[in-house]
């Protein structure tokens, strides 16, 4: 029995009322059900379902409540959103989204914990002794089930808690929703309701058809910025989605002179304070980062994956915060991780490339993108529109406009996935025989959607043997025990494969140099993509990397299809240790700034991957040089700046000032005042 009513509940949450999505949730009697899976459009109000369950279980267990996130710059938003709504129910709200190698006991302090689907996983590897406290599990957008990437983690920690008293999983509209809640043995809940009508169309080029409307176009994309921004008194917004970070690019120079016009005096000025704090976001300027704060100064910006987190966040802030940035250009791939509402959407690029062929990208993904038209609070409508090309405009009404959603499907079938979590599940003692691997499997999405599960055990079999010639595993009399350096792998959150190729470079490298390490991470699976070396330099690069890699490992690269590319982007990591600055890194391998984070940052891992397999293997120099190593990626420096890179607030560019200036180490910092130390950082 609950001792707050739910209007009560409601509104301390600070919801003055329901929208119509929400209200037949109640009125339907799904609040207090204990298992629910949600089908609803982007924007309808499910966040508010979430947090109404949250509190729902607090007052009524006192046990907490685990959000799953696919992406941490949600998490990271979500926590902000949570904390204040929660904060009248006295409710504290953590997050874990980093360290793989971690059981985060700390986070048993929280009532709520937002956690990404990998970190969870993690959590469940390393035997958290909080996650026995679980009361309430919510999956957000749990429609990424069907994600090739993601999707199978997600599954397998879905599988794993689903003896959790009380789960709600939040999906968009999807054709094949009852599927999930047959397999979760929740209550379905299905809604078409949306804050703000939605009308699609589609532009040709020369035309723009929309519900309603048929306009002649003369320029297609700065028409439509036009219209866009002329919403609600000129206020308007857009969001404009394209294929790559470069299109992306190149639209927020072309259109910046449309956004332009649409800035009042104000947001002019907005803008102007906004490009500079851009443009101050690193150390060092790169060209990148001179482009977007000339973007934003125009009111338009681009936004992709290749932005460092601070610029990322002061675009998201200045266009949905303080609205005076009125356009994005976004790449199709972060669609799922923008909540960014737009008075108009116009997806320009409707194919993504596969490696092979360019192909038309599933209309669940473009619905998603038309999903975040009409912003809630200032638009009465929400316009989304699809480009292409006339020859084309048939097939893209059949398949955007009038096509049905596709269905979502397990992906779970894939050996180099499945490899992973069979050991995980083994080292976890989760499950300890075959007969309780199969168990398992067939709880999975997977053996309830295809039924037949004889392929997927006969594949499970196979894993199995793979790993216990790898040593990873061990079977006595049908029991099945990972061995220590399988357990230690399986928490390491480590591709078993990845593992045996650190194995094999710990043993065949007596003296390995820094170059050798750099290889030996750049050749795990996790390192994908790799950088592609242009082909006109590739004749330079076979020669380098002939006079410095050791014998061991150019015969490993020699041997290898993706040889060139594995040493050109441990060229590119090697520049970086060697404090490279990211506008170098831009120039010379066509990396930006928020992809040589985020690569670092995964290498950086890796070293600690292989500095603890060398650790468990007594492989004490390859331990030391590994973990030194790590701390080089982590800072992006040489050897000589590590002391003072020890010191909070002291970066790469600020190490390399102090050390030029003969501050080389921690003692002779302490020799120096504050105001010495802030005059040499300053120049």
């Amino acid at each position: 029995m609950l001792s707050l009513t739910t209007s009560q509940i409601t509104t301390k949450l600070g919801f003055q009322e329901l929208n119509p999505m929400q209200q037949s949730f109640f009125d339907s009697g799904f609040a207090f059900s204990n298992r629910s899976v949600v089908s609803a459009p982007t924007a309808s109000g499910k966040t508010f379902l979430a947090l109404f369950k949250i509190v729902e279980n607090y007052l009524d267990s006192k046990t907490k409540s685990v959000y799953v996130v696919p992406l941490r710059a949600l998490a990271a938003e979500k926590k902000l959103e949570f904390e204040e709504r929660l904060k009248p129910f006295g409710l504290s709200v953590g997050v874990s989204t980093g360290d793989f190698d971690d059981s985060s006991e700390e986070l048993r302090e929280f009532d709520v914990i937002i956690v990404t689907s990998e970190k969870m996983d993690s959590l469940l590897r390393h035997q958290a002794s909080w996650t026995n406290e679980i009361g309430l599990v919510v999956v957000d957008e749990v429609h990424l089930l069907n994600d090739s990437s993601r999707g199978a983690t997600l599954e397998i920690v879905l599988t794993k808690l689903m003896h959790v008293p009380r789960l709600l999983c939040l999906s968009a509209t999807i054709p094949n929703a009852f599927e999930l809640n047959e397999w979760l043995s929740a209550k379905l809940f299905e809604s078409t309701y949306r804050p703000t009508v939605l009308y699609k169309g589609v532009c040709d080029g020369r035309n723009l058809h929309l519900e309603g409307l048929n306009q002649k176009i003369t320029d297609s994309l700065p028409e439509l910025a036009v219209k866009a921004l002329s919403e609600n008194q000129r206020s308007g917004q857009a969001l404009f989605f394209v294929s790559s970070r470069k299109n992306a690019e190149s639209l927020a120079k072309q259109l910046g002179k449309v956004t332009n016009v649409f800035l009042t005096e104000g947001e002019k000025q907005d803008c102007l304070k906004l490009s500079q704090r851009v443009l101050k976001a690193l150390g060092t300027p790169s060209m990148q980062c001179i482009e977007l704060a000339k973007c934003v100064e125009q009111g338009i910006a681009f936004h992709h994956a290749g932005l460092p987190s601070k610029q990322r966040e002061l675009v998201e802030h200045g266009f949905k915060q303080a609205r005076c940035i009125k356009a994005l250009c976004a790449t199709t791939t972060l669609a799922i991780g923008l909540d960014l509402p737009a008075s108009w959407v116009v997806v320009k690029d409707l194919k993504r490339f596969n490696g092979a062929y360019s192909e038309f990208i599933p209309n669940l993904e473009v619905q998603q993108m038309l999903g975040r038209a009409g912003r809630p609070r200032y638009d009465s409508k929400g316009v989304g529109v699809l480009l292409c090309n006339p020859a084309e405009k048939e097939k893209v009404v059949d398949q955007y406009i009038l096509g049905s959603l596709e269905k979502i499907f397990s992906k779970l079938s894939s050996q180099s996935v499945l490899r992973s979590h069979v050991l995980a599940l083994i080292a976890s003692n989760h499950c300890k025989d075959f007969k309780s691997l199969y168990s398992f499997f067939e709880s999975t999405f997977f053996a309830h959607q295809y039924k037949n599960t004889q392929e997927l055990f006969s594949l499970i079999e196979q894993i199995v043997l793979e790993l216990k010639e790898l040593d990873f595993i061990r079977e006595k009399n049908t029991m099945l025990i990972a061995t220590p350096v399988g357990k230690r792998v399986s928490e390491l959150y480590l591709d078993p494969l990845t593992a045996a190729e650190f194995i094999e470079f710990i043993s065949k490298n007596k003296k390995p140099e820094s170059i050798d390490y750099l290889l030996a991470l750049t050749n795990a699976i996790e390192s994908r993509p790799l950088i592609n070396c242009p082909k006109s330099k590739e004749n330079g690069v076979w020669e380098e990397m002939y006079s410095i890699t050791n014998d061991y490992s150019f015969m490993k690269l020699e041997q290898d299809s993706e040889g060139v590319n594995k040493y050109y982007t441990t060229k590119a990591l090697n520049a970086w240790i060697n404090e490279e600055t990211e506008a170098r890194m831009l120039e010379d391998f066509a990396i930006p700034p928020g992809v040589v984070h985020a690569r670092s940052r995964n290498t950086e891992w890796l070293a600690y991957c292989l500095s603890e397999i060398a650790f468990l293997l007594n492989a004490t120099t390859i331990h030391a040089s590994a973990k030194r190593l790590r701390r080089r990626i982590k800072y992006g420096v040489k050897d000589e700046l590590l002391d003072l890179c020890r010191l909070r607030g002291i970066g790469r560019v600020r190490a390399r000032k102090l050390f030029n200036a003969g501050i080389q180490n921690l003692e002779e910092y302490k020799l120096h005042s504050k105001e010495e130390v802030k005059e040499i950082i300053k120049n």
